[in-house]
């Protein structure tokens, strides 16, 4: 039982870092919890349906560590990106609704296509014939097409419901710095970062490997 308590262990780990991580990115408490609740969130409901696919086929115990792994990283990824772009469209000045339908026109799309991309890498999983792979892919899959159906439709919602209250509890964040006073043209700090990688891209693709 030694590897089930390790993943478990990892798991429980993963989130407190998770949240960490994204306290330094939005600089505010209510931010940082909507992405979380959302991957967990996508973990309940893909194991719902994992359970449901259980009754015809048989599966090992690693569908819900293959769960919990993607959901987390995928549901967070997912809304991540409409979260951030909406905020970026309010500091722009675009009204509540405004934004939230051009984030769901740029980074709603994105999610969208990104998650067809992974659920086809996954399928590749279905061609070893073996309880493990399948309950893998399985799993995986389950649970990318909840975080996407969850990102482009349920945080919509929640943002409408929240507006700039998803803003609330503001700490001071290492990366909020770089952010201009009006906020218009966005963080000075990643477009640096792209520079960079684009002035010497064959370093950064030695490193990044």
């Amino acid at each position: 039982l030694g590897w089930s308590y390790d993943l478990v262990k990892g798991e429980a780990i993963g989130i407190p870092i998770a949240l960490i991580i994204l306290l330094l990115i939005f600089g505010s408490v209510v931010a940082s919890l909507i992405p979380t609740i959302l991957g967990l969130l996508a973990i309940v409901v893909a194991l719902g349906a994992a359970s449901l696919f259980g009754l015809t086929t048989d599966l090992t115990v690693f569908v819900t560590n293959m769960v919990a792994a993607m959901g987390l990283a995928v549901g967070i990824d997912y809304s991540l990106f409409v979260l951030e772009r909406y905020r970026e469209e309010r500091r722009r000045g675009l009204e509540k609704l405004d934004a939230i339908e051009r984030a769901g026109a740029t980074a709603c799309r994105t999610v969208f296509f990104s998650g067809i991309t992974v659920v086809l890498a996954l399928a590749g999983l279905f061609f070893v014939p073996t309880d493990f792979f399948l309950s893998m892919a399985l799993g995986a899959i389950l649970v990318v097409v909840v975080a996407v159906m969850a990102s482009l439709t349920l945080l919509p919602a929640i943002l409408g419901i929240l507006g700039d209250r998803a803003n609330a509890l503001s700490i001071s964040a290492p990366f909020r710095r770089f952010r201009p006073p009006g906020g218009s043209r966005g963080s000075a700090f990643w477009p640096r970062v792209a520079a960079v990688v684009m002035r010497y891209p064959v370093l950064s693709l030695v490193l990044s490997v």
